[in-house]
């Protein structure tokens, strides 16, 4: 299985990496580890490609605990593990975060062009999974996200996943109007009335104005790697499915 992983001074403490297309049994439009069940793959096959991520993490952390999956929304809405039912594992939670202080569980988040920012504390005793779309980013779901760590906002450090890059992610004015306070995230295009939108930079600087300065970036668009999965080239190519990968952190 082909791992992204995060390089950043936490290593020691958290397993922090993204998922990329190769390792699964999916088919077609969703070969091949594809994580998501709501994007109409095979069940079997979602449920195959679940196993094999978590066979893969046992073998880095045999007492890993079960993957909480989200049913994720383009909310703010981050849950905190330690609330939710083991019993109800299969039943995804309404969220676009997660939260945990608990040794060997996992928060994860899919994406497939979106922003998926990790965060953990200095200590290596809080993290959390964060999906950042446009809609979310602006709406404040990294703000809901913070709020549930007991820390100084200076401790927390933050991984930025692969994710669109500014120059493959066109707007309309709907969108673009809504990041005025972003001036610098915006930038004009080929394309009339369409915009360029820079969600990695209007995150990184949510983040540093609420004090977090640590912050590291894969740097790599999903867009343009053939390896990841992307909704937006997907709909290029005149695809009308796209698989989703998973960005996941866990305390060692």
């Amino acid at each position: 299985m082909e791992l992204i992983h995060a390089e950043w001074p936490l290593r020691d403490k958290v397993i922090c990496c993204s998922t990329t297309v190769n390792g699964g049994v999916s088919k077609g439009p969703y070969a091949s580890l594809n994580l998501g069940a709501h994007v109409g793959d095979d069940a079997a096959n979602v449920t195959e490609n679940r196993q094999r991520l978590n066979s893969y993490l046992s073998k880095q952390l045999p007492y890993i605990k079960p993957v909480h999956w989200l049913n994720q929304t383009h909310s703010t809405k981050c849950v905190s593990l330690e609330a939710s039912s083991n019993d109800k594992l299969n039943i995804p939670i309404s969220a676009d975060a997660a939260y945990s202080q608990s040794k060997a569980q996992p928060c994860v988040v899919m994406t497939a062009d979106c922003m998926a920012i990790m965060l953990v504390d200095a200590a290596g005793t809080q993290i959390a999974a964060v999906h950042a779309g446009w809609r979310g980013l602006i709406d404040g779901v990294i703000e809901n996200t913070l709020g549930q760590f007991i820390c100084q906002k200076a401790d927390i450090y933050a991984w930025f996943a692969p994710a669109i890059s500014a120059s493959n992610f066109e707007v309309g004015h709907d969108v673009a109007d809504l990041f005025g306070a972003y001036p610098e995230s915006l930038s004009s295009c080929d394309q009339e009335n369409k915009y360029l939108l820079d969600l990695q930079l209007v995150a990184s600087q949510k983040l540093t104005a609420v004090g977090v300065k640590h912050q590291y970036f894969a740097n790599m668009c999903t867009y343009l790697s053939g390896n990841l999965f992307s909704h937006r080239r997907t709909t290029h190519q005149n695809f009308k499915a796209c698989g989703r990968m998973a960005n996941l952190i866990v305390i060692k």
